[in-house]
């Protein structure tokens, strides 16, 4: 996986040009999950919303895949977030970043899982 492969962006940014957009409203119900404290929203497994948990998944696949997404959020006119420290995560407010930080979490459960079926073909969190 490419270190730029997620970008979050703002309202008035520019998508890039080898880049797929994603609009972070495009999940009904990301922003509630989104809204509550840390230990909440950041326990992917424990989201109600199965059809957000699957908005989210098929980004993380994405991504896995070598396609590039930007997160167009709504709630920042700039925001040039390309995710690799996320130790401010915890105090963010931006929908689009905490949505990076989740494909990010995904993607990195994805990779896991695929180097433990390749090596023995089994698979345990």
């Amino acid at each position: 996986m490419n270190q730029n492969s997620v970008k979050t962006i703002g309202i008035k940014d520019e998508s890039r040009k080898d880049s797929y957009i994603v609009y972070v409203n495009q999940a009904d119900g990301l922003k509630d999950i989104l809204n509550r404290d840390f230990d909440e929203w950041s326990n992917f497994d424990s989201w109600e919303s199965i059809s957000v948990q699957q908005w989210i998944f098929s980004r993380a696949l994405e991504v896995s895949r070598g396609k590039k997404i930007d997160i167009k959020c709504d709630c920042c006119e700039h925001n040039d977030f390309i995710p690799n420290d996320f130790e401010s995560i915890k105090k963010e407010k931006c929908f689009g970043k905490k949505s990076a930080y989740i494909i990010e979490k995904v993607v990195d459960e994805i990779v896991l899982a695929k180097a433990r079926r390749e090596s023995d073909g089994t698979y345990s969190a």
